[in-house]
């Protein structure tokens, strides 16, 4: 079932009989603009990151799925895969609004000094929390990931009031400010999987308010909290569907049996997005009404991946990127990649079967700069217990 009005259908066939002027989709679908209506939706196919990453070329850095020219263009980002992301100005305007919208319901307001934690380099989240939060009317320190110690100073010394950060990295700066004494009350947590209790932990233990942001590298904000903190208010203005992980049935999400999240987005002109399945999962959907008066259904925190790409720290681990890299130092033995939680931060290592051999540091370099962030590689005589080349140990549905 897609959760939308007739205006919100209109605008997703409006969408997609642009996206069907660029090449790609046109292979894909196979159909004509007049073909697309709200009666056909369900017949168009999905789109999937593992799509997006197989139609960029180095002739076709955009996949066929251009549907500007190069001269509109403003801004190009670019995540792990590689996926390259086009914005027209128009197009960021419309994105880092839907940010702003975001963070204001989530408490942030022009009284906030906002400590933003986010990586800036290559890919967009950064970049619009900014622009949203300065929409607010807030002060903005981009703090950028990483120096906790130095996040710890700069939020004691200049009365930083809010944050916007992974949980994880959020828990543990936390830890390190320990018993000093800071402005900070409010935090807006994104990015990456968490456990059900972190929430509570942050506001319990450290006394900050926590509110919690979700959002797809292609498309942006999807969902929020509000003031109450009582689940993420799916974004209006958004197509939003929800499938059966397994078969790409439409379905609803229900405790112990989650639902995939499905989103079309009217934002991206340059770059239409349809149908794209962002992998991750939801086991309820609130219905009730909000307190806050905000109509939109909620979703509880995200519980996993439907697939063998996950997140780690607020990136896309893409294990087909790790198999290339090895294969350029002439690695081509079995190997898998193990996720770990340890101390509230997330541990990245490769383990490859075979004996030691090459220069182990220098691969773990290569690996480190094809993900984007930092993991370690060891041989072993054999891997641990699971199957794929993923093996995420958070098992954050069982938390």
């Amino acid at each position: 079932m897609a959760h939308s009005n007739e205006d919100t259908m209109c605008r997703a066939v409006e969408m997609a009989r642009l996206a069907l002027t660029t090449s790609a989709y046109a292979s894909e679908w196979h159909r004509s603009a007049a073909e697309v209506t709200a009666q056909t939706w369900e017949t168009i196919p999905f789109l999937d990151k593992e799509r997006l990453i197989a139609s960029v070329t180095d002739e076709d850095p955009f996949g066929g799925r251009l549907s500007v020219s190069c001269s509109e263009l403003a801004w190009i980002f670019a995540a792990p895969g590689p996926v390259y992301m086009p914005y027209t100005a128009g197009d960021m305007d419309r994105v880092a609004a839907a940010y702003g919208a975001a963070l204001g319901s989530c408490g942030l307001g022009d009284e906030d000094i906002v400590d933003q934690t986010l990586l800036y380099n290559w890919v967009i989240a950064a970049s619009m929390v900014d622009r949203g939060l300065r929409s607010l009317g807030c002060a903005v320190v981009p703090g950028g990931p990483g120096g906790t110690e130095q996040h710890a100073d700069h939020i004691r010394r200049s009365g930083i009031t809010g944050i916007v950060a992974m949980p994880s990295f959020l828990e543990h700066l936390l830890e390190v400010l320990g018993d000093r004494p800071h402005r900070l009350r409010k935090a807006v947590i994104m990015g990456e999987l968490r456990d059900a209790d972190a929430k509570t932990r942050i506001e319990e233990r450290y006394g900050v308010w926590a509110r919690e942001f979700y959002g797809v590298g292609d498309v942006g904000a999807v969902a929020y909290e509000c003031a109450l903190g009582q689940g993420m208010h799916l974004r209006r203005d958004l197509l939003i569907e929800f499938v059966d992980p397994a078969t790409g049935g439409i379905k609803e999400p229900a405790k112990g049996d989650p639902a995939e999240i499905v989103v079309t987005d009217f934002a991206r002109r340059a770059m239409p997005i349809i149908r794209l399945r962002s992998g991750d999962l939801i086991d309820e959907l609130i219905t009730d009404p909000c307190a806050c008066g905000n109509p939109a259904p909620r979703i509880p925190r995200i519980i996993g991946r439907a697939n063998d790409i996950t997140k780690v720290r607020g990136m896309f681990i893409i294990p087909q990127l790790v198999t290339r890299t090895l294969g350029q130092f002439g690695i081509e033995d079995e190997h898998c990649i193990v996720i770990d939680r340890t101390e509230g931060r997330d541990l990245i290592e490769v383990l490859i079967v075979g004996a030691h051999r090459g220069n182990v540091p220098v691969v773990a370099a290569a690996v480190s700069d094809a993900l984007r962030i930092r993991c370690d590689v060891r041989f072993v005589d054999s891997l641990p217990s699971g199957s794929g080349l993923l093996r995420d140990r958070r098992a954050f549905q069982n938390q």
